[in-house]
C-alpha cells in the first residue's frame, strides 16, 4: 500500500509529465498548422489531395518539452525508484528520436521518388550513387546501435548470449523505425501501428518492473506505466486530427521518429525471447513490404479494413 505522500508525488509527476508531453505538442501543432497549410511544402496523398508535409514537427515540441522536464526532474533529485524505471529509460530516448526525426527530414526535404525500399537505395549505392534514403538507412542503423547499448549496461558481463541479445535489440529498433514509416500510406494508419506497438511494450515493461527481485511495488509500477503512456502518446494526440482529416502528413520525419520510439520501448520492455519474436515479425513485415502492398492486404481483411478506417471514415468523400 502506497503512502499518501507517495501517491501525491505520483499525482504531481503525472500532471507535470502530461503538461510537457501532451499539452505542449498539442498547443504547438495547433498554432503551427495554419502556417504549414499556407506553405509551399505540400504532397499528394493516396487520393490525390494536396496536404502539407509537416506533422513530424510535433517531435520538436515534444523533444524540447521533455528535455526541459527531464532537466527539472534531475535538478529536483528524483527518488531512486524513478531512475530505474521504464519512464526514466523512455527519457533516454529523446536524442535518438531527435536523430530519427532529422534523418527522416533529410529524406523528406531532398529525397526523390526514383529509388524505393532497401533494395532500391542499396542498388543505387552499389552503382556509386548516394541517396537520401541511404543516408537515412545508415543513420537510423547507427541510432539503433546506440539505442541497443542502453539496456546492455544492465547486463552482467559480455557473453555470447548478451552479444546475441544486443544484435536482436539493434534489429528491433531499426526495423520498428522503418515499419511505422512503411505504414504511413493512409490517414491515421502509422499512428495506429505505433500505438499498437506501445500497448504491447508498456504492459510488459510494467510487469518486468514488478517481477524482478528488487522490483517496484505494483502500484508504483502501474503509475510508471501510466506516465510512459502519457509521454509516448502525447505526439499522437497532438497530430491525430490533422492526420485523419487529411490536412497534413507525418512524412518520414514524423513516422521514423514514431517508429524509433516504439522500437526503443520494445527493447526496454521485452525479455530476450520476446525481443527475438519482435525482431522476426518486424523483419518479416519489412521484407514483405518489398513485394506486397500492405494497403491491398488490409482492404481484403474486413477486421483490418475497419480498424484502418476508424477515425477517418467520416472524412472520406
Amino acid at each position: 500500500m502506497l503512502s499518501v505522500a507517495t501517491l501525491a508525488w505520483h499525482a504531481v509527476g503525472l500532471t507535470v509529465v502530461a503538461l510537457a508531453a501532451v499539452a505542449v505538442p498539442w498547443a504547438g501543432m495547433r498554432m503551427l498548422a495554419p502556417s504549414l497549410a499556407q506553405s509551399a511544402r505540400t504532397v499528394r496523398n493516396y487520393r490525390g489531395r494536396e496536404v502539407f508535409l509537416g506533422l513530424g514537427l510535433v517531435w520538436v515540441f515534444w523533444g524540447v518539452a521533455m528535455a526541459i522536464h527531464q532537466l527539472v526532474a534531475m535538478l529536483f533529485s528524483l527518488p531512486h525508484e524513478y531512475t530505474t524505471s521504464l519512464w526514466f529509460q523512455t527519457m533516454l530516448a529523446i536524442p535518438l528520436v531527435a536523430g530519427a526525426f532529422t534523418f527522416g527530414l533529410i529524406d523528406d526535404s531532398f529525397g526523390t521518388a526514383g529509388h524505393k525500399g532497401f533494395r532500391g537505395h542499396l542498388a543505387a549505392l552499389l552503382n556509386g550513387r548516394l541517396t537520401t534514403g541511404s543516408i537515412k538507412l545508415f543513420g537510423i542503423g547507427f541510432l539503433a546501435l546506440v539505442g541497443a547499448a542502453w539496456p546492455a549496461l544492465a547486463w552482467d558481463g559480455v557473453t555470447v548470449l548478451t552479444l546475441l541479445h544486443y544484435g536482436v535489440a539493434v534489429l528491433v529498433i531499426g526495423l520498428a523505425a522503418n515499419i511505422v514509416n512503411l505504414f504511413d500510406l493512409r490517414p491515421g494508419r502509422a499512428l495506429k501501428v505505433y500505438t499498437l506497438l506501445v500497448f504491447i511494450a508498456v504492459p510488459i515493461g510494467v510487469w518486468s518492473l514488478v517481477r524482478t527481485d528488487d522490483g517496484l511495488p505494483l502500484a508504483s509500477a502501474l503509475f510508471d506505466g501510466l506516465m510512459v503512456l502519457v509521454v509516448v502518446l502525447g505526439p499522437v494526440i497532438a497530430v491525430w486530427r490533422f492526420d485523419v482529416t487529411e490536412s497534413g502528413m507525418l512524412g518520414d520525419a514524423g513516422a521514423n521518429a514514431f517508429g524509433m520510439l516504439a522500437g526503443l520501448l520494445l527493447v526496454f520492455a521485452l525479455p530476450f525471447t520476446g525481443a527475438v519474436v519482435a525482431a522476426v515479425v518486424l523483419l518479416g513485415l519489412n521484407l514483405a513490404s518489398e513485394r506486397v502492398s500492405f494497403s491491398a492486404v488490409i482492404e481484403r481483411i474486413a477486421v483490418f479494413a475497419a480498424i484502418d478506417r476508424w477515425g477517418r471514415a467520416r472524412h472520406d468523400v
